[in-house]
């Protein structure tokens, strides 16, 4: 069954399908003479190349593919570029390979008939068939030599016959082609237009679409066929031919356009084959005239970029052969660079009408969501088509999908065939993943052990890889894991026929990664403190002294060292303390508040005893504590002067009680309240500061935020406000305005954090979603919001940017267009610093048993456009 080879060979073929350059034409999607004799010499299990040779030429005719010239038929050539047609539905039985039909025919006692595929004189019957129609389509050279009396003949040298020979192809070419651009228009423009072939409401737009400005071409091409005619007319011997070409090369605007158009002409013209049987039966019937040589009408309309791009090649010829100091020495390499220059501009917008119409063929077909076609965007003028091909979901005899990469998307399909229409159909296999939300690895492969989405390039930490359940009895496949991250992440592996084509995938998706991220990229994580082993859990870290000091918290204490010197981290053996939660650094006060051991006690410390660590001789220093079981804490303003508020949530009770403490001054200043608090007693530095109030609020609190003379508290309420000077305690959201009915109804959702943007507006950031309020707790900007792809834990604000902070990856949106700017993939991740927007530091990992890597978040400067 052809139908069977068709689809066997356009799985292997498809393989290596690629980009082709001939003449310095590009042709995309290729394949060579050889690949296809090889792909069907290996589908049929042939003995005998020219066999392959004779079942393609069966699938040529029928239309499954062509030669990129329409000139030629299949031929067993490294040097001949064929490509598939559209989708075309092959049928038939190729007699050749199947058994004999007659009932008395055996092995041992092969029937009559010629044909019967047990004959040995088959064999050579296919030799004599493939070698005749080889030899039927090689045309007869023609020779300058036989078109020129004897004595002109006899009285050039050697070296100048040479050059006429290659003058005369020039000559005899243009000829030639002038004469199918005649037949393209008389005998195919002219009686589409005049006939009944095509609807008459559409006739002009459709000859417009396929053949385009084809006339203008022309015209520019007879102006010169004839000035070579008149050149060649002069002489026997032409002198030169560059002076002709000059007027020529100043106006090849016209083939720009022309070629330009040549993928949609091919894609309109078959179209209108498929359901107009007029204009099939027409084409049929004019490709039999003998003038048209039985070439079909592709074969001329493609013939203007064929010809263009034999120009440079031709008069190369010409000028090896051309002796120094002739003008063409100077004329023809003018012509060249001229043409070539044309040709690059065709290639780049043949490649980009290319794109678009294979987009336009893959959005024609897909089948999903109206949300999933806004994300694909596949209209988009900027949109690219990277690569597309089948793999597997199983190894051996899995079911195939198609797979796309886009310059933005990864998209997974089934293939299916509509019932009613009988056309080809693509339905989501898994859902499109943005590549930024995409790693990448091969199982079977040690040196790929992490997704390769370059997270940052000065940082020599990397994510995980994903757990693999590649199946070792596997043996003929190749696989390929796929991960999308997020809330509604998934892992697929997929399955390449071949090694070469596993490897082409993933350089793909790897190379489209990373240009990706250098259009996109606003962020960079820098390493700032040398590595800490598994052991020592990094938990917590601020900043003093312009940030060029970092105070490090961990399981096991507290470390100190200066940004970007790994060397210089040293522990503060001084402060024994086992387990630091939390730690934050008021300057203004000159003190370090910290939660710290397994009572998670509040502590503060004067920051002399930080910069004092390595000359202290206070061993064992210890402070009273301000509270116990404390959750979490934040230095804040009330009324002009610094508080420290400490909370204490229960998860049991579900309820929060906020300490808020004062230092034990009335004008504090730093040096001076700094001395004061290293003047006192080490006992009694606790006393320093005196609890001023305390509220209490009936829900499990999160986070705190200060406002102008209110606290703002993140609890499993939503986000409570709370006057310090009444402690009353209500809502933030207006409970009357029903556009936040979709928040009032959601009780999984958690607050996490609050920014003041402008304008009096606030950016309220849940791990589910961000939306802004006005400072009546009303809903503003009522068409903006994020949804989070993954699930964030903290957030950093650093206008115009809000950072969301997930275990695996950073989410960095754009404040004002809502839109995601950059993914920061980042493996095991966590902020050391929550919620703080003048710190940016975190902590990476590649799981949890890998070094933590200590990292701050670096903004690369650029003038952002809204």
């Amino acid at each position: 069954m052809l139908s069977l080879v068709a689809r066997a060979f356009c799985g292997v073929i498809g393989q290596v399908v690629q980009t082709h350059v001939r003449n310095g034409l590009e042709h995309a999607r290729c394949f060579t003479g050889r690949d296809a004799v090889d792909a069907i010499y290996t589908v049929i299990r042939a003995t005998d190349r020219n066999l392959a040779v004779v079942v393609g030429r069966a699938l040529e005719q029928q239309g499954l593919f062509h030669d990129v010239d329409y000139e030629k038929r299949l031929r067993d050539d490294p040097h001949e570029l064929y490509a598939f047609d559209d989708d075309v539905a092959i049928n038939g039985v190729f007699v050749m390979l199947t058994d004999c039909y007659s009932p008395t025919c055996s092995a041992a006692q092969p029937c009559y008939s010629v044909t019967c595929p047990r004959q040995r004189a088959q064999q050579d019957l296919l030799r004599r068939t493939a070698k005749n129609n080889v030899a039927a389509e090689m045309k007869q050279e023609k020779l300058w030599s036989m078109s020129v009396p004897k004595e002109i003949l006899q009285s050039v040298s050697r070296k100048e016959l040479d050059r006429q020979e290659r003058l005369y192809e020039v000559f005899y070419g243009e000829k030639d082609y002038v004469r199918d651009l005649c037949i393209l228009r008389d005998l195919y423009m002219k009686p589409l237009h005049n006939a009944d072939i095509v609807a008459l409401d559409r006739r002009k737009n459709f000859i417009t679409k396929v053949f385009k400005n084809a006339l203008a071409v022309l015209a520019e091409n007879m102006d010169l066929h004839r000035a070579l005619e008149r050149r060649q007319n002069e002489s026997f011997v032409c002198d030169q031919v560059g002076d002709v070409f000059l007027p020529f090369v100043q106006n090849l605007e016209a083939y720009l356009e022309y070629c330009a158009n040549q993928p949609y002409s091919m894609h309109f013209l078959d179209a209108e084959k498929r359901t107009n049987p007029k204009l099939a039966d027409f084409l049929e019937k004019t490709d039999r005239r003998p003038e048209c040589r039985k070439l079909g009408v592709q074969h001329f309309l493609t013939r203007p970029p064929t010809r263009l791009a034999r120009y440079p090649l031709m008069l190369r010829a010409v000028l090896k052969k051309t002796p120094e100091g002739h003008p063409d020495r100077e004329s023809i390499p003018f012509v060249i660079e001229r043409i070539e220059e044309m040709l690059n501009r065709i290639n780049v917008e043949t490649g980009k009408a290319q794109n678009r119409l294979r987009l336009f063929k893959v959005d024609e077909k897909l089948v999903c969501s109206v949300s999933d076609r806004n994300d694909l965007r596949l209209t988009d003028d900027q949109r690219k088509l990277v690569r597309d091909s089948q793999l597997r979901k199983r190894g051996g005899d899995g079911s195939s999908i198609q797979v796309l990469l886009l310059d933005h998307m990864l998209l997974m399909c089934k293939v299916k065939i509509d019932s009613h229409s009988g056309e080809e159909k693509y339905s989501l296999y898994k859902r499109p993943v943005p590549l930024q939300m995409l790693t990448i690895c091969i199982p079977d492969d040690p040196d790929s052990t992490r997704p390769r989405m370059a997270a940052r390039r000065d940082s020599s930490g990397h994510p995980p890889a994903p757990s693999t359940s590649y199946n070792q009895k596997d043996k003929y496949a190749y696989p390929l894991q796929i991960t999308c991250l997020g809330r509604n992440g998934f892992t697929a592996t997929l399955y390449a026929n071949k090694l070469a084509d596993r490897k082409q995938w993933y350089q793909h998706i790897e190379q489209q990664q990373l240009e990706l991220m250098e259009r996109h990229r606003k962020f960079e994580l820098v390493p700032v403190a040398r590595q800490f082993p598994a052991g020592i859990r990094v938990n917590t870290a601020d900043v003093y002294d312009q940030g060029r000091c970092i105070v490090i918290g961990t399981d096991h204490g507290l470390y100190l060292g200066v940004a970007g010197k790994p060397n210089s981290y040293q522990r503060l053996g001084h402060l024994k303390h086992d387990r630091v939660y939390q730690i934050e650094i008021h300057e203004g006060l000159n003190v370090m508040a910290m939660i710290a051991d397994k009572d998670r006690n509040l502590y503060v410390y004067p920051l002399d005893h930080l910069m004092t660590a390595t000359t202290s001789s206070r061993h064992g220093l210890r402070v009273k504590p301000l509270h116990t079981h404390v959750s979490f804490f934040r230095f804040g303003q009330f009324q002009d002067t610094d508080i420290l508020c400490s909370v204490r949530s229960t998860t049991l009770s579900n309820q929060t009680i906020i300490h808020v403490y004062k230092p034990m001054m009335t004008q504090p200043k730093s040096r001076t309240l700094g001395r004061f608090l290293s003047l006192g007693a080490e006992s009694g530095l606790a006393d320093s500061w005196k609890c001023i109030k305390e509220c209490y609020i009936a829900a499990e609190s999160t986070s705190l935020h200060f406002l102008r003379s209110r606290l703002c508290v993140g609890c499993t309420r939503g986000f409570e406000i709370v006057d310090l000077a009444t402690m009353n305690t209500q809502s933030l959201l207006d409970p009357a305005d029903t556009s936040l009915s979709f928040i009032n109804k959601r009780d999984t959702t958690h607050p996490i954090a609050l920014f003041r943007v402008h304008d009096g507006q606030f950016l309220l950031c849940y791990d589910v979603f961000a939306f802004y309020v006005n400072r009546n707790g009303q809903r503003a900007r009522s068409n903006w919001m994020i949804h989070w792809v993954g699930t964030p834990t903290s957030f950093k604000f650093e206008y115009p940017y809000i950072l969301a902070f997930d275990s695996q990856f950073i989410e960095v949106y754009h404040v004002e267009t809502g839109s995601v700017v950059q993914v920061i993939i980042t493996g095991n991740c966590a902020s050391l610093s929550p919620n703080k927007m003048h710190v940016n530091l975190c902590v990476t990992s590649q799981s949890v048993s890998h070094p933590q890597e200590v990292l701050r978040i670096q903004h690369i400067l650029a003038k952002d456009p809204l």
